[in-house]
């Protein structure tokens, strides 16, 4: 009688460098073709006992883990965005929360972080409040992450200022309407890049 756990593998080519990995047909990610062909022939179908199956999985978790770093090394990217890029990758949940997890424990993956580059870097192009609110929820930073840093980051005296400046573009690019009709377009131009009414209606004053 055989007391071995025995595991169902399945190894198919995804493209000429990457193969898909198959264990107990469940689809646990992606390796290159000349690693796991040290191991297995490249469309291997087959019974491997438990040990080796962990190794496989140990396999995966290290690519997994050293293309998120790759991918984390170019910029700056949010917890949920690096989910995703795995995930199209193909590697399964499993795979995906341990690398996931790496990052976070070294330090190379952190929302707080991703956070205030974004803030900033939407404070650096005009965006209003709201604008700005909305791509951080899409990221799905937590609101107790972003919230005290956009107010750190984003016065009274910066949505001002902004305000101002796009003002001031937009009646200097839109000079040939008549004044109210100038002040009415305005508004709305403002009001669609999500900044309030009431910002708005000061802010046209200001400058009227």
């Amino acid at each position: 009688m055989n007391l071995l756990q025995q595991m169902k593998l399945r190894i198919s080519s995804k493209n000429k460098y990457l193969a898909t990995i198959e264990l107990e047909d469940l689809s646990r990610g992606i390796l290159p073709i000349k690693q796991i062909s040290s191991l297995y022939p490249s469309d291997y179908e087959g019974e491997i006992s438990e040990s080796e199956a962990n190794q496989i999985i140990k396999m995966l978790e290290d690519y997994a883990f050293n293309l998120l770093v790759k991918y984390l090394a170019k910029e700056e990217h949010s917890q949920y965005q690096c989910v995703l890029y795995l995930q199209r990758k193909g590697f399964c949940s499993e795979i995906v929360q341990d690398a996931i997890h790496r990052c976070l424990e070294l330090n190379y993956l952190n929302d707080q972080r991703f956070a205030e580059l974004l803030i900033s870097s939407y404070i650096k192009r005009k965006a209003s409040k709201r604008a700005i609110t909305a791509k951080l929820s899409a990221n799905h930073i937590p609101i107790n992450v972003w919230k005290p840093l956009l107010e750190e980051l984003y016065t009274e005296e910066e949505k001002a200022s902004n305000l101002e400046e796009l003002l001031k573009k937009y009646y200097s690019t839109h000079s040939n309407l008549p004044p109210e009709k100038l002040k009415e377009r305005a508004f709305g131009y403002l009001f669609r890049k999500g900044f309030d009414p009431d910002d708005i209606r000061d802010a046209i004053e200001n400058l009227s």
